[in-house]
């Protein structure tokens, strides 16, 4: 064998070792990043369970505050009823049998179920941007792990091809994960933190409406004094 051709067949075992060095570089690439993508789908499938616990739980505390609205609505309607029963009865003839103080209080105690009834709905219907914000970042969390779980897909295939331009793309699927969670994880964080304080100034508005409302010992006095009546009768 001449000099020449033991140079090129030393040449040629260079590029041959270069190239399998190249390869082993690229498996051991390809494996840190089906590696990094699992722990991006773990952690994008607890923040869809997050976010879905999150969902349920302010879908229950808006049906808590939709009960309250709704026992104050039927008082109003049922002060207004007797309201209007007693207007019926008392008017009916031209001297009035009906005292104006109990009158001048069963029309306030309408006016007051009335305006706890908005304050009731008001604080219902606060829960649905906040819902609404929770629905979408679950299904943005979802997207994430849709890109992972693809992600970890193709790059188990750049791993059989030893190919650096499928690497590539399951690189790219790890990137927009990645983006989606933390673009979505601002997102939700600044807006639920903005809803939670309109829900609590809801929730506090209806809360002393009904404690400035409270007529328990009027009511206790006025049972009082009807059973005094009927027992000297």
């Amino acid at each position: 064998m001449s000099v020449g051709q033991v140079l090129e067949h030393a040449e040629h075992i260079s590029h041959s070792g270069h190239g399998h060095g190249t390869q082993e570089r690229l498996s051991t690439y390809i494996g840190i990043t089906m590696a990094v993508l699992g722990v991006l789908l773990a952690f994008c499938s607890a923040l869809v369970g997050s976010e879905r616990t999150l969902l349920v739980q302010k879908m229950i505390e808006q049906q808590n505050a939709h009960a309250k609205y709704q026992a104050q609505n039927t008082k109003h309607r049922m002060a207004f009823l007797t309201l209007l029963q007693s207007h019926a009865l008392g008017f009916s003839s031209a001297t009035p049998t009906v005292r104006k103080d109990d009158m001048a209080t069963l029309a306030a105690t309408f006016d007051r179920y009335l305006a706890e009834a908005e304050a009731g709905r008001e604080w219902t219907e606060s829960f649905d941007e906040v819902i609404k914000i929770h629905e979408e970042a679950q299904e943005e969390f979802e997207h994430g792990l849709l890109a992972a779980e693809i992600g970890i897909i193709i790059a188990s295939i750049a791993l059989l091809l030893r190919r650096r331009s499928v690497w590539l793309v399951s690189l790219a699927l790890g990137g927009l994960c990645i983006f989606l969670m933390a673009t979505t994880w601002v997102h939700v964080t600044h807006q639920a933190r903005e809803q939670a304080q309109v829900i609590a100034a809801k929730q506090q508005r209806y809360a002393e409406m009904r404690k400035k409302g409270n007529t328990d010992e009027a009511d206790e006095k006025m049972v009082h004094s009807m059973a005094e009546w009927a027992r000297t009768q």
